[in-house]
């Protein structure tokens, strides 16, 4: 197997760097600042519906652990909210193949809006209809604070950043569907990313948005031979201004650029059910859901190293068992598909 950070080697504490494990270090326990959360029982959908969005950072599996630095893009991922410790906020995991908690820094949770939120640009005050709207239920980073107001950043077809007020955000909302730009029957105008939408048809007008990874405005009118009257409008946002053929791009922020994460080469299948623990003699913090191939490698002791691939990277969890296809499974009763035999290998001629 190749190598990978072995999260349940534990460092000396939770300011640990992830230079690499220490062997035998002990584990730092810490008091949580309430009543324990069964994180197996948590890990189930949440009835009421209600999900966090995070950006893959650094985290770790459990407190005090070595801290795993994520691969990858650095999408945002649907996770839930359980617990929070400080700067640190638990939340689950649910993939197609296993469900399983980390702990992530706060700073890597994006706010959901609570209502539809007018942003207003800098300078002088937009012509009538002229603006930015932020539909309730868009996710946006936290980029500043001062008073009672916060600096957003929204980034989907265009990038919007402005000051709302704190009351707007909260920490969890509800999963939409991801509704596309919607046609009003307009001429189309092509731009590239970077187009600047203005709040004027001047150069020093306020932004009110930068096309990201959109191509098409819908065309209003043209005021003169470099700006054009233009609006956008999907499920998250939409703009009334102007943009210029000739106004030099704007700064286009992206998602956390990487590498593509890598991937394990699975040696072996993991029964449905499977537990997964944060490190051997440690808590059952997941299952795995479905038979699945899995990276599982001996740890000696009766605890195996099985690794997933995830949307934070690969993920070396502790599994244990007698033997590598008699792993302790943790899986609430019809939680998880049951129990399905490997394909028997092909009949020796």
């Amino acid at each position: 197997m190749r190598a990978l950070a072995t999260v349940w080697l534990l460092a000396a504490g939770c300011g640990a760097g992830a230079s690499g494990p220490i062997a035998h270090a002990p584990h730092r326990q810490l008091e949580l600042d309430r009543a324990p959360v069964d994180p197996i029982a948590a890990l189930l959908p949440d009835e009421t519906g209600e999900l966090s969005w995070v950006i893959p950072g650094s985290f770790q599996l459990e407190l005090g652990g070595t801290p795993i630095s994520a691969a990858g893009p650095g999408r945002p991922v649907e996770v839930g909210a359980i617990d929070r410790q400080g700067n640190l906020q638990r939340v689950a995991v649910r993939l197609d193949q296993a469900r399983f908690s980390v702990w992530i820094d706060r700073a890597h949770v994006l706010s959901v809006l609570r209502r539809d939120q007018r942003i207003t640009p800098l300078g002088p005050p937009a012509g009538p209809g002229i603006e930015v709207v932020l539909r309730s239920g868009a996710t946006v980073q936290r980029i500043g604070h001062r008073d009672r107001t916060t600096q957003i950043r929204y980034l989907g077809a265009l990038q919007v950043e402005g000051w709302v007020p704190d009351a707007a955000l909260a920490d969890r909302g509800r999963a939409r569907d991801g509704a596309g730009r919607i046609p009003t029957g307009r001429k189309t105008l092509m731009v590239v990313p970077g187009a600047v939408i203005r709040a004027a048809p001047q150069w020093v007008a306020g932004e009110l948005a930068i096309v990201a990874s959109g191509y098409f405005l819908d065309t209003i009118r043209e005021v003169d031979d470099a700006w054009t009257e233009v609006s956008y409008e999907d499920g998250d946002v939409s703009v009334h201004g102007f943009v210029s053929r000739r106004d030099p791009p704007g700064r286009v922020h992206h998602w956390r650029e990487g590498d593509a994460a890598p991937t394990t080469t699975p040696n072996a299948t993991a029964s449905s059910g499977t537990c997964l623990y944060a490190r051997p003699g440690g808590d059952a913090i997941g299952y795995i859901v479905g038979n699945r191939q899995v990276d599982l490698d001996d740890g000696g002791a009766g605890w195996w190293t099985l690794t997933l691939d995830t949307p934070f990277g690969p993920i070396a969890f502790a599994a244990r068992g007698t033997t590598r296809t008699e792993l302790v499974a943790c899986a609430p009763p019809g939680t998880v598909p049951p129990v399905t035999p490997p394909p028997l290998p092909p009949p020796t001629p």
